[in-house]
């Protein structure tokens, strides 16, 4: 193959993943005509790609087998579900996009430097959406409920998009020893802690804290886990009343199941999510929100009445208080689109089968990960770039305690960044195969 034509086509599938990645940023429920060219432009380059080599180019990923039974089960779901016309609008519109980013990135980005073009975008991107977001809180207009949205309709959304990145900045960081870069980097971290902070996010402020302690174990380096036990504490002194007391309620244990200001409909919705599985246990209800918003309201119904009629020898003071806060519930619940929790959010949609294919897959991403960290040598770009990556992924899934990563724009977000982490694994076994073959053509 013409190695000039080859070059060329990965460079155009590089620029139209960092497109994608900025269109997404800053209009993450817009502009899809743009976003559907910029996939079109990625699947375009592999497939020219493949016309030139006169072969199909799959790359072997440990992924491979397990997207292929997730997205073939999804179809069986989708079939048996009672609403079978939106469960393949949901697969089309989100789940091919997700795989045909992840596929596109391993098999037509070639080298490291490509990596690093791709990372330092991502990250670019990111500290201006942060900036945006700063600007947009503090002259009123990108805000809701007093908190942090930049270009998100809600808080929790801008929020995992930042804990996604944040761990990454942190790891290279301590991987550059420029002054210059470092300091870009360190005023990124800031600017990003400092959303974080104004989204009110109690689970990434937790989920973050988790990445942090993930990145210390990894690097062996105490010192962050000493600067966690010392600005903790130090950040709700210094923080305004309204954020401290707002952190205090992620320590309060003996009121998270009686308090409204901790859990809210979480609760109920996780009562809910237990009887839907319980009805719809091993293909579940389908994939997609709608599905999800649909029948949730039938089955919380239900346990409103059964929880009235458990109440009966109940003080009629403690009744009344129950009703007061009906309507605000009410206004809550409009909307929920998922269960509140990943594990049951996966179970309700795809059924057993589903949620375990699923927990296979990030295993998988896992294991592979923290085996390729292992066998790179200290202070390499690598090895600090797969630690960030996956600690971003280590923050994604603690928002998952009570929230949920799998919906646009967030997943698209996540894929993404599982297609930069297999192709820093792929690059690395490519590169220690070609040190063996060297090393064995050497000896003979």
């Amino acid at each position: 193959m013409n190695t000039k034509n080859s070059k060329y086509i990965s460079q155009v599938s590089e620029y139209a993943f960092i497109a994608y990645f900025f269109i997404l940023t800053f209009f993450p429920y817009g502009a899809d005509v743009i976003k559907v060219m910029c996939l079109m432009t990625m699947v375009g380059c592999l497939a020219y790609q493949m016309v030139l080599e006169k072969r199909i180019i799959f790359e072997k990923t440990a992924l491979n087998i397990p997207i292929l039974v997730f997205f073939i089960y999804l179809i069986i779901a989708s079939i048996f579900s009672k609403n079978t016309k939106y469960c393949f609008e949901t697969l089309l519109h989100d789940y091919v996009p997700y795989f045909i980013i992840f596929f596109c990135m391993v098999n037509t980005i070639h080298s490291i430097e490509q990596v690093k073009r791709i990372i330092k975008a991502m990250l670019i991107i990111c500290g201006l959406v942060c900036g945006y977001g700063l600007y947009g809180y503090y002259t009123g207009i990108a805000v809701r409920d007093d908190r942090l949205i930049a270009t998100f309709k809600y808080h929790s959304r801008i929020a995992k998009y930042i804990s996604l990145f944040l761990p990454i900045a942190i790891c290279l960081f301590f991987y550059y020893r420029s002054i210059f870069v470092r300091f870009w980097l360190g005023c990124l971290v800031f600017v990003s802690g400092y959303a974080i902070v104004l989204t009110m996010s109690r689970a990434s402020w937790f989920a973050n804290m988790v990445a942090v302690i993930y990145i210390a174990f990894m690097l062996k380096k105490k010192y962050l886990l000493i600067a966690i036990i010392v600005l903790c504490p130090l950040l709700l002194v210094l923080l305004p009343s309204k954020y401290s007391m707002h952190a205090k309620t992620i320590t309060q244990y003996d009121k998270f199941f009686s308090s409204n200001k901790i859990l809210g409909e979480r609760l109920m919705c996780w009562k809910a999510s237990i009887a839907i599985i319980l009805d719809h246990p091993l293909l579940g209800i389908g994939p997609g929100k709608r599905n999800f918003r649909d029948i949730y309201e039938t089955y919380r119904k239900e346990i409103r009445e059964k929880e009235k009629k458990s109440l009966g020898d109940t003080p009629a003071k403690t009744v009344k208080k129950k009703k007061s806060v009906k309507p605000k519930k009410a206004q809550k619940v409009e909307g929920l689109s998922h269960a509140h929790n990943i594990i049951l959010h996966m179970w309700v949609e795809t059924g057993i089968f589903g949620l375990a294919i699923f927990l296979w897959m990030f295993t998988i991403i896992f294991y592979r990960t923290i085996k390729t960290i292992k066998s790179i040598a200290e202070n390499r770009f690598e090895k600090m770039l797969l630690v960030g990556v996956s600690a971003g992924l280590v923050s994604l899934i603690s928002h998952g305690l009570t929230d949920i990563f799998w919906k646009t724009p967030e997943s698209l977000f996540l894929w993404q960044v599982i297609g930069v982490l297999f192709l820093i694994i792929q690059l690395e076994g490519n590169r220690k195969r070609k040190d063996i073959l060297s090393s064995y053509s050497g000896n003979s």
